[in-house]
């Protein structure tokens, strides 16, 4: 009896941890960065922060960035149970579903309300600027159906690209006609280089799945065009996002703090693609450093501008 409520008291507590892996929360603050980088660029045109604006904005980020991984839990479980030991910490899904720790149907009724909550925001967000209406209704649309049938961009050959503009220019898009109630496109000018540099990071979570994606009949750009070829699209990708950004803001120096490891990226692609495909977590890992450190430099140099 002593054994089984102990059992009892720890089960909950397995099932929240296992809840919260299954949100994938690393990936939840990159998009709060880019979020408040679009805030930060209104306020550097002398628009004051509205605080009730910034969080409203956030939840809708959020609400549609959880429904996008929820839905990719559920509708990608099949690619997920292939992939097996590939798994990284950053691709192959969070491996909840297919160890058993949870039941899928926990990531459809989480995808549910949190479509629900998506919905609610984006009408609140419209309500208050116009402009959200478009945004966030194509925010909400781009991310559940990157997973979800009938459309599941991720095999379209376009799905990278996709999420990578939803992400790199919507999000922080989001953060700036909160604040501003406008377009300006400045804030494109800024973040059309992360989504090249997004673009990167994806293909980085599509070598280790590579072999399960084939397998399945998952299109990525990576199953398209083959490893080798996909690496050389990422060096590239890289390279491009770059010199872009450079051109575009060539009096942000803190900007130089990302080459290192970008160079180290492109150097790990280079080598893993003429010596064999192995270590991906590290690779993913830096590929996710970098996504986040790009836009925390450029928010950084927004700020310090801001005060002095």
């Amino acid at each position: 009896m002593k054994l089984q409520g102990k059992y009892n008291l720890h089960m909950p507590c397995d099932k929240v941890k296992a809840f919260i892996q299954l949100t994938r929360p690393l990936f939840l603050g990159g998009a709060v960065l880019l979020y408040l980088l679009g805030a930060a660029l209104a306020w550097a045109q002398g628009t004051v922060i509205d605080w009730v604006r910034l969080l409203l904005g956030q939840l809708l980020v959020t609400s549609i960035q959880l429904t996008t991984h929820y839905a990719n839990e559920y509708y990608d479980y099949e690619v997920d149970a292939a992939i097996g030991s590939a798994r990284t910490p950053f691709s192959g899904g969070s491996g909840i579903l297919v160890s058993g720790q949870l039941d899928r149907a926990v990531a459809l009724r989480a995808t549910h309300m949190c479509l629900i909550s998506a919905v609610i925001m984006v009408t609140v967000c419209g309500l208050l600027s116009p402009l959200m209406w478009i945004i966030g209704t194509l925010a909400l649309l781009g991310g559940y159906f990157y997973s979800a049938p009938p459309v599941k961009l991720e095999g379209s050959g376009w799905g990278e690209l996709v999420t990578s503009i939803l992400t790199a220019v919507l999000v922080p898009l989001t953060g700036y006609v909160m604040q501003a109630e406008h377009f300006d496109p400045i804030v494109l000018q800024i973040c059309a280089p992360f989504v090249l540099i997004y673009v990167a990071m994806i293909l980085t979570f599509e070598f280790p799945d590579y072999p399960a994606d084939k397998a399945i009949g998952k299109r990525t750009i990576t199953v398209r065009i083959g490893l080798q070829q996909a690496a050389w699209l990422h060096n590239g990708l890289l390279i491009g996002g770059f010199v872009w950004m450079f051109a575009a803001a060539p009096r942000n120096p803190l900007l130089w703090l990302a080459v290192p490891l970008a160079v180290w990226q492109i150097a790990g692609v280079a080598w893993r693609a003429r010596s064999g495909w192995r270590r991906f977590a590290l690779l993913s890992g830096g590929a996710v450093a970098l996504a986040g450190l790009v836009p925390l430099l450029w928010l950084i140099g927004v700020m310090i501008e801001l005060v002095t």
